[in-house]
């Protein structure tokens, strides 16, 4: 009778049971077609059935070493989720982060990383889009640009060494890696905003954040980012779980998006009510966009808050994280710090510092850098791309519209076919086949690969030339240890500093 009374209730009648019915075994047969896809390529059972596995993983800070050890036991083409082919293959490269109309485009993991409604340059999916932002961007980006910017940069350098010269005055261990991402931070935010937020300074991450609501509010800025990132790519892996996320604002990851957005947007409208006019990036994004003539509209102030929020999020993190583990590297492999800082030593003249031209002209720094990035892999996950309306062929296999695609950085920079010996830190190998540049996977591959490489390369070279002839390292620990948000990266840098 209950059953009956439910059944009268909320109105179902025949119809509706059998067009419901439909609606359900529809919703299954498109989950067995979108298996059976990819139904002869090989991954873990769960993988074949449900997007949780990857997710899982992503949620463990392991999502490159599983899809890793998935390569090792099913070969160069492993189902990793229903939907998801992963190509471990240096050939697949091209194929899957190719140039053309044709070419597989961003995937919807990408949606999970825009700002405030607004996608950026790095995640908007649309390629008209794209090329847009692109040649708006591109100006902040231009060799002239990069050169007016390295002064800016060394200034913020100057700053860092006076803080580890107090440090090195203590004869203590201290874990360097925050204050890696300190000077990271000073740097973009100098850059893309027009002035330091005063991390270094304070020695410490805490920023005051003006909310919507006028509230001022103190929050840690590097734990935000990392908070955000890792929340993002656990989300991005399945639409439906970023849908799910859009219902619970509470979560620690919406919180640090919200937390970025404002921070972003309360520092550009600080920028541009203050009518200044400085040749940074923000400057030439309000010029490009023309907004140095009149003011912009609220839509257009999201979209500068979103590209500033992913220049300071993708420009702090990389170059942070990617200082530590290069030093890591180079100082628990003595032959190889002899011989770079031998070479810094010749070029400096005495001096306990190279300016940036200086320092871009020693071939074996920039092997040192290039190698201690595919050793690490800082870009270890294989970035998403979906197959094009046309569907895309790889070797033999047909792949239909719609599939996500990628090439799993990790496992490509520690191939035993490209590298010979990948597990070995060796940065001649840089200078002796100057072809494997072309599967260095750190800043991306393809049309879509990060623009703010040579920003990177700019402020990895000055820091770590710096840090060698100014202080002699001692590490405490040969190992490692690491994580992986959208970013592998270390959790601790325990260093002990002498002055050279």
């Amino acid at each position: 009778m209950l059953l009956l009374d439910m059944h009268l209730n909320i109105g179902w009648n025949p119809f509706s049971q059998y067009a419901l019915a439909f609606v359900a075994l529809s919703w299954v047969w498109v989950l067995q077609l979108q298996r059976r896809r990819q139904q002869h390529i090989p991954g873990p059972f769960l993988a074949r059935w449900t997007h949780l596995w990857l997710a899982y993983y992503a949620y463990r800070g392991r999502r490159y070493a599983a899809v890793h050890d998935a390569h090792q036991r099913y070969g160069a083409l492993v189902r990793i989720a229903p939907n998801h082919v992963s190509i471990a293959s240096p050939d697949a490269l091209s194929v899957v982060y190719g140039q053309g109309t044709n070419a597989p485009a961003k995937s919807p993991f990408y949606n999970a990383f825009v700002c405030d409604g607004k996608p950026s340059l790095f995640s908007t999916r649309d390629r008209q889009d794209h090329s847009k932002k692109r040649r708006a961007v591109s100006h902040a980006f231009s060799s002239s640009a990069l050169r007016e910017f390295v002064p800016m940069i060394q200034l913020s350098v100057n700053r860092f060494t006076k803080r580890m010269d107090e440090l090195c005055n203590k004869e203590e261990f201290f874990d360097a890696l925050p204050w890696f991402n300190y000077l990271a931070f000073d740097i973009l935010s100098d850059l893309v905003f027009g002035e330091r937020i005063g991390m270094v300074d304070k020695g410490s991450d805490v920023v005051t954040i003006n909310t919507s609501s006028s509230i001022a509010v103190n929050k840690n800025a590097i734990a935000l980012v990392d908070e955000r990132e890792h929340f993002s790519a656990v989300i991005g892996i399945h639409p439906s779980l970023q849908w799910a996320a859009r219902l619970m604002s509470f979560l620690p990851g919406q919180q640090a998006s919200l937390g970025l957005e404002e921070l972003g947007r309360s520092q550009v409208l600080k920028r541009l009510s203050s009518g200044t006019n400085r040749n940074d990036m923000l400057g030439k994004l309000i010029e490009a966009h023309g907004f140095d003539g009149r003011g912009p509209s609220v839509d257009e102030i999201g979209e500068l808050t979103a590209e500033s929020v992913t220049l300071l999020i993708a420009g702090s993190d990389t170059t942070s994280n990617s200082v530590a583990v290069i030093l890591h590297f180079i100082f628990t492999h003595p032959r190889v710090y002899e011989k770079l800082l031998g070479l810094l030593d010749q070029a400096a003249a005495g001096q306990k510092e190279l300016s940036y031209e200086q320092a871009k002209d020693i071939p074996y720094l920039q092997a040192t850098i290039n190698e201690g990035l595919r050793l690490h892999s800082v870009n270890s996950i294989g970035l998403h791309r979906s197959a094009p309306s046309s569907g895309l062929v790889y070797n033999g296999h047909f792949f239909p519209e719609g599939t996500e695609l990628s090439v799993p950085a990790w496992t490509i920079s520690h191939s035993h076919e490209l590298w010979g010996d990948p597990e070995v830190f060796r940065p001649e190998r840089w200078q002796e086949n100057t072809e494997l540049r072309q599967y260095l996977l750190a800043f991306g591959k393809g049309p879509r690969a990060c623009i703010g490489k040579n920003l990177a390369y700019i402020e990895m070279i000055l820091i770590v030339a710096t840090m060698l002839l100014r202080y002699k390292i001692e590490v405490r620990s040969q190992e490692l240890q690491t994580t992986e948000g959208f970013m592998h990266k270390p959790l601790h840098f325990w260093i002990k500093l002498r002055s050279i």
